[in-house]
């Protein structure tokens, strides 16, 4: 199980939302068994306070709830039960290498390290208002995060019988955004471009008598056409 800590200024913003954002990824994408996902605060400014309103609508508006969730510090004990310890800017990085002493085993990263864009922060929208931006850099980071720690996606479609069936475990596996199309030129487009969990896949057929045997064998096909590595088996 790979342990996952996200610090923030106050825990009520951007720690939070990465939280249930993650929480919510892995449990679509059937991993929820593989993570323990939480978040702290650097500061002790809002400690018991709930998540900010406007991050709370944030998350509800993608159908995640967070119920439940107050804000806690950081302590020197997380650096031990934690993997990885993920801040948002560089202030988060300086303040938990002071609480822990500094990072002797690598695990305090910034967020945007797994979008290729270290030099980037995610700017704390309590000050900015800007909501949605926050949001959406979160969510891009935690597909990022996801798709450094699972590269490898098993598509189970061994008790698929219809068309519909083949899409459905393609949406909930890779991750797909809900606007996302369900035919094949969709799959190469998402397999092309469009942000999606999986560098390489393990493809597993229907049974021989399913109805959608010959269409998931085009599935593996174009895989293999949008030059992603992919293994086929029964």
């Amino acid at each position: 199980m790979t342990k996952i800590l996200f610090v923030c200024h106050g825990n009520i913003c951007r720690s939070p939302m990465a939280e249930f954002c993650l929480k919510d990824m892995v449990k679509r994408a059937d991993l929820s068994d593989e993570f323990e996902i939480a978040s702290a605060a650097t500061s002790s400014e809002e400690l018991g306070n709930g998540v900010y309103p406007p991050a709370r609508r944030k998350l509800s508006e993608h159908g995640i709830d967070c119920a439940g969730k107050t804000a806690r510090r950081i302590r020197a004990q997380d650096y031990d039960d934690y993997d990885l310890l993920l801040g948002f800017d560089q202030a988060n990085l300086r303040s938990m290498q002071r609480c822990f002493g500094g990072d002797p085993e690598g695990k305090l990263h910034l967020m945007t390290e797994y979008i290729g864009a270290p030099e980037r922060i995610i700017d704390d929208p309590w000050y900015t208002r800007d909501f949605d931006t926050a949001w959406e850099d979160i969510e891009v980071c935690c597909l990022g995060l996801l798709n450094a720690l699972c590269p490898q996606v098993t598509l189970d479609f061994s008790r698929c019988r219809e068309r519909g069936e083949l899409y459905d475990v393609l949406a909930a596996r890779m991750l797909w955004q809900n606007w996302y199309g369900r035919n094949l030129d969709a799959l190469y487009d998402i397999l092309t471009g469009l942000p999606h969990l999986g560098k390489c896949f393990v493809l597993r057929l229907p049974a021989e008598d399913a109805p959608c045997r010959g269409y998931a064998e085009i599935i593996g096909q174009v895989f293999s056409d949008a030059g992603t590595e992919v293994t086929v088996v029964e």
